[in-house]
């Protein structure tokens, strides 16, 4: 029996993110079994396919890019292929890593959490109701009336979630642990919630404590750790994570160039946590921050803002369309993945292949992006920011006009003599003279500078049309702004309002919304018991 390869999350990743929509893009056309018509006997929507290969031979060898038809092909070297135009270079060197990554793809068969969508669905018919009961990660939380049978000492029930966990352990056979020493449980505490063992004296502290109360010095010791400045940085950094946040574009834009004002969403992310901030704010300001009016709310958005934004290598509207997709790919990606944990992504250039997630709902999530920009958005009350636009204004005109004035002809030697007899009086009164006391006076007196963030802003309120095998140039039917219907329902409510962000954001936390929670609660476990 052949050994079937396993891959990392990241190799399937970069597959479904890199690989697969050049060859939906490219390649499907002529050769998937969506082709009208087969080219070369080659399928290239399976795995199965590029190893098997068509007339030519095997279109893959693994590991060996430098022996791959498929390289070559892209390459133009020998064959040339696709024969529209050649693939920019970061695309054939995308095509080239995967092939030394050993080709990963995801395998084709259910995988817990998710179900198998067989064949073409037509989502009109489609069973919203029937799917959402088909796994548990779509239903309703519901509280449980009673905790689960299972075999186990009175003694060992500290709280309830005990009694679950006792529960999952029985299923799978595995021994309750021994209680871990004072020693051992400190060291846990403390990097758990700061990431730093204990120094001797809290150690020593903890445990004199411990000796007289074991259940109250956990717990005070617990809280102590939790009011501490340190567990805002040790858990913001999870999170920031899950935002893929950089103080740089990391190359996308403007090359490596920091961001300034990068540091402030991190430092908003930090404050969040030890404030204690709501978690259903959390996330809404992360995706809507700069809509509810107060103005320092805006830097949250810095959960998209700070994202990479692709540029073209080159003018042409292939090239340009290309960066503009992966951009709102990344939107996508990270709202899906970092707030529902589902692969969202994955419907970009086909309907998901596991999940009920249409390429329309991609479409449609990737409208309200499609209606936001990154911007440098001032961090002050809108009379300060007219005030001060007000003060740029006008200096900019008085400048103008100077430099305008400046520039002008130079005078005849007889309008020069005349101007010099009355220079006293003449240059006091010139326009160019009066314009810069203006000036001084203006500046004089200027309002402080603004403050500002990187941050997102609406910029339109207009849906995108479906891109035919994800090329934002060939487009199909209107995806309205809504949210998945998966878990909105069959007719989701179609958001009006600007981008939709500010809908999206209540559609995220929505209490009917089973994946936010489940998702933010699952990362807070695994971070303190192990992945």
């Amino acid at each position: 029996m052949v050994e079937k390869p396993t891959f990392t999350s990241e190799q399937i990743e970069f597959f479904e993110s890199r690989i697969r929509p050049l060859l939906v893009q490219h390649c499907y056309e002529c050769h998937s079994t969506d082709a009208n018509k087969l080219q070369a006997g080659l399928y290239v929507d399976s795995r199965e396919g590029l190893l098997k290969g068509g007339e030519s031979g095997a279109a893959v060898e693994l590991g060996k890019p430098e022996k791959s038809l498929l390289i070559a092909a892209v390459k133009y070297d020998g064959y040339e292929m696709p024969p529209s135009r050649k693939l920019e270079a970061k695309e054939i060197d995308a095509l080239t890593k995967w092939v030394e990554m050993g080709a990963p793809w995801p395998e084709v068969t259910s995988t817990p959490g998710s179900t198998k969508m067989e064949g073409k669905q037509d989502w009109s018919q489609f069973n919203w109701d029937a799917a959402r009961q088909s796994h548990w990660a779509w239903k309703p939380i519901e509280c449980p009336t009673a905790l689960p049978e299972f075999a186990a000492s009175a003694g060992s029930i500290v709280n309830p979630i005990d009694g679950f966990v006792i529960a999952g352990r029985a299923q799978v056979g595995l021994r309750e642990a021994p209680p871990a020493s004072l020693h051992v449980l400190a060291r846990r505490i403390y990097i758990d919630l700061l990431g730093i063992p204990p120094t001797p004296n809290q150690l020593h502290a903890f445990i004199q404590a411990a000796s007289k109360d074991r259940a109250m010095a956990i717990r005070s010791l617990i809280d102590e750790l939790l009011s501490s400045p340190l567990y805002g940085q040790r858990w913001g950094r999870y999170w920031l994570d899950v935002a893929r946040f950089s103080d740089g574009r990391g190359g996308f834009l403007e090359g490596d160039k920091p961001l300034e004002d990068a540091w402030k969403y991190r430092d908003w992310v930090v404050n969040a946590l030890n404030s204690d901030h709501p978690v259903n704010d959390f996330l809404r300001l992360q995706i809507a921050g700069d809509l509810t009016g107060n103005y320092s709310d805006a830097i949250a958005t810095g959960f998209f803002a700070l994202g990479p934004i692709y540029q073209s290598d080159g003018g042409d509207p292939d090239s340009i369309a290309q960066s503009r997709a992966e951009t709102l790919d990344d939107r996508v990606d990270v709202l899906t993945r970092g707030l529902l944990g589902v692969t969202g992504s994955c419907a970009r250039c086909h309907d998901h292949k596991f999940d009920p997630i249409p390429q329309q709902d991609y479409y449609s999530l990737a409208g309200i992006f499609h209606n936001s920009a990154t911007q440098s958005l001032p961090l002050a009350p809108r009379d300060v920011v007219e005030r001060y636009n007000a003060y740029k204004k006008a200096v900019d005109e008085l400048n103008k006009k100077i430099k305008s004035a400046k520039k002008k002809p130079n005078k005849s030697k007889e309008e020069e003599s005349t101007a010099e007899r009355n220079s006293d009086t003449a240059e006091e009164h010139s326009p160019i003279a009066q314009w810069e006391r203006e000036l001084a006076e203006l500046e004089k007196n200027a309002p402080p500078a603004l403050d500002s963030a990187h941050a997102l802003q609406d910029t339109g309120s207009e849906d995108m049309k479906i891109a035919l095998r994800g090329n934002l140039l060939k487009t199909g039917e209107i995806a309205p702004r809504r949210f998945l219907r998966i878990l909105a329902g069959a007719e989701p409510v179609v958001f009006r309002n600007g981008s939709g962000r500010a809908e999206l954001a209540e559609a995220i936390v929505d209490p009917r919304n089973p994946l936010t929670a489940r998702v933010f609660v699952n990362r807070i476990w695994r971070h303190h018991f192990g992945e």
